[in-house]
């Protein structure tokens, strides 16, 4: 994987207020835990501690990724792929190594296994619909599921998986990012989400290198998981329509990569205080893996995750 280069001229500029001897990596997913708590953040990425149940959403969207990434790809290639066997295949992997936690919406893994391959399905046939095609790079290779990193002024890399670059039949360039939520968002939250702007980050400082020559457009897929529906005029899982935006201007990527220059500040200060907002909005329920450890000290339900190299 490479690493671009965003010159220091490219933001605005800010008194170093905190040395930047070295390196602080930083994704769409810690940095934004860093802003809703950084307590939180710092039992994750300094403490290195987790929950020793995992939940079946993330196992969902990671099976359900591969899947559509090895679908598109055949796709784009003329070829066929059984998604279902790949889905389950990974599922299964996935389940077999953890203390798997469903909510009460799910009954186990076969009412998990039966929503992913409905829901498959009915992505196949938007897709087919859609008349979307996976971009490639100059060396031929679809551009899907592509990690890609940015190393940004102080010292702050920032790192993004694209799930999907594609082309629409009128030649616009889209950052797709696909989802696998129980609801749909709304237009508004593409306008102003910081993930979209991440991707557009790190993929605007690698065009050159991937042949791209704009981006026109960002947004999310929603592939709506719910539970397979025993009537039949109850609403199952479904693709929602796409939440394709405009691309971010200069000046809202600028707006964001200053505000990761302001959290990667925050982190080599070790400003890690719990913020608990209010009683509607507060992070700190029995959703937070940590609320136990941070609110009583007790860390029953916490592991530390052993350590990983980390390459710039």
């Amino acid at each position: 994987m490479t690493t671009a280069v965003v010159s220091q001229a490219s933001v605005a500029s800010v008194r170093p207020p905190v040395s930047a001897e070295y390196d602080v990596y930083l994704s769409h997913s810690s940095s934004t835990l860093m802003e809703k708590c950084g307590a939180a953040y710092a039992y994750r990425y300094r403490d290195r501690l987790e929950s020793v149940t995992s939940s079946v959403n993330l196992g969902f969207g990671s099976a359900f990724d591969q899947a559509v990434s090895a679908f598109v790809i055949a796709d784009l290639y003329g070829l066929s792929v059984d998604v279902n066997a790949v889905f389950v295949n990974a599922y299964k992997e996935w389940a077999a190594t953890r203390v798997v936690d469903f909510s009460t919406r799910w009954k186990g893994h076969d009412d998990i296994l039966a929503t992913g391959e409905l829901l498959l399905s009915r992505f196949v046939e938007w897709w087919k619909a859609s008349g979307l095609k996976v971009m490639v790079d100059l060396q031929g290779m679809p551009i899907v599921q592509r990690e890609l990193r940015v190393r940004l002024p102080r010292n702050v890399i920032y790192s993004s998986i694209l799930d999907l670059v594609v082309m629409t039949p009128d030649g616009e360039v889209v950052i797709l990012d696909v989802k696998t939520p129980s609801q749909d968002s709304t237009e508004l939250f593409a306008l102003n989400s910081g993930q979209l702007t991440g991707q557009q980050l790190v993929l605007d400082a690698h065009k050159e290198s991937l042949g791209i020559t704009s981006i026109d457009k960002v947004g999310f897929l929603n592939a709506v998981k719910r539970p397979v529906p025993q009537k039949k005029d109850a609403e199952g899982p479904v693709v929602a329509p796409m939440h394709l935006v405009p691309a971010r201007t200069p000046e809202q990527v600028e707006e964001y990569v200053q505000s990761r220059l302001w959290i990667a500040d925050d982190i080599r200060r070790k400003r890690f205080a719990r913020r608990s907002l209010d009683s509607y909005c507060t992070p700190c329920t029995t959703m937070c893996d940590f609320h136990l450890w941070c609110s009583k000290q007790i860390r029953d339900g916490l592991h530390v995750r052993p350590p990983r190299s980390r390459t710039a």
